[in-house]
């Protein structure tokens, strides 16, 4: 397994959620003192349930130390998210559905969107998450918050090469499907009754021409108002969602 570097989390949902998920190691909760308590209690009691520590610092201090964060007053101090290879979560996935869908981001540098994905993918049953080491945002503190939680549930592999992990996904039997404006097929026609492969680009370029000569079909979401197309974040739930419709239409 390969780690990020992201062990503080900010924020008392995406703390809860950490601890909740129980993936990795908890040091310590750090609190703002005078927030209201009722907010927190679920919080404390899991803490308290799992034996973690709880720290409570003075509202000047704590803001002094954290002001350049989002951090509603809560910080969790944990160990690195794990992430897998390649190889694990194409096993991961298989082991969870025989139409397992990953999805492969190019190019994503706002981590707000990169954030926004990770949640809309965790909710809407896909089944993990693969990206490039460049040109793609870190996993920081801003991605986690995004994501509400999300981060801590959804299986992340990163890949030195996209293209040569996309291959890699074809002989493991994954149909690739990117996403662009221009696609072949309304992605309300196409029928996702294989493995799958969800290729989306970022904001400005899209999916990088050697990676879209790569895929399998390209799909394109039918839009009809005055913008050509959606941000990455939003195109992505758009394509999750007809997935999941999908797949509880053949339920």
């Amino acid at each position: 397994m390969n780690s990020f570097d992201n062990s503080t989390v900010f924020g008392l949902n995406p703390v809860l959620e950490a601890l909740k998920a129980q993936n990795r190691r908890c040091y310590k909760i750090i609190i703002e003192q005078g927030k209201p308590q009722a907010r927190l209690n679920s919080l404390i009691l899991l803490a308290h349930e799992n034996k973690v520590p709880i720290e409570t610092i003075p509202k000047t201090a704590f803001q002094k130390k954290y002001r350049n964060y989002n951090h509603q007053g809560v910080i969790g101090v944990f160990a690195i998210i794990p992430t897998l290879e390649l190889e694990e979560l194409i096993k991961l996935a298989f082991q969870k559905s025989p139409l397992p869908i990953l999805v492969a981001l190019d190019s994503i540098q706002d981590p707000q969107n990169l954030g926004a994905i990770i949640r809309s993918a965790e909710a809407l049953g896909i089944h993990g998450i693969i990206l490039p080491k460049n040109r793609t945002s870190t996993i920081n503190e801003t991605v986690a918050k995004c994501s509400s939680g999300a981060i801590e549930y959804l299986p992340i592999s990163w890949v030195t090469n996209l293209t040569r992990g996309i291959e890699q996904l074809k002989k493991a039997g994954f149909w690739i499907a990117g996403i662009v404006p221009d696609g072949n097929t309304p992605c309300y026609q196409h029928k996702f009754d294989e493995p799958m492969v969800l290729v989306i680009g970022g904001e400005e370029k899209g999916i990088r021409p050697l990676l879209k000569k790569s895929c399998d079909v390209t799909l394109k979401i039918p839009m009809e108002g005055s913008l050509e197309s959606l941000n990455a974040s939003a195109a992505a739930a758009v394509i999750f969602y007809e997935t999941l419709r999908q797949k509880n239409m053949r339920s």
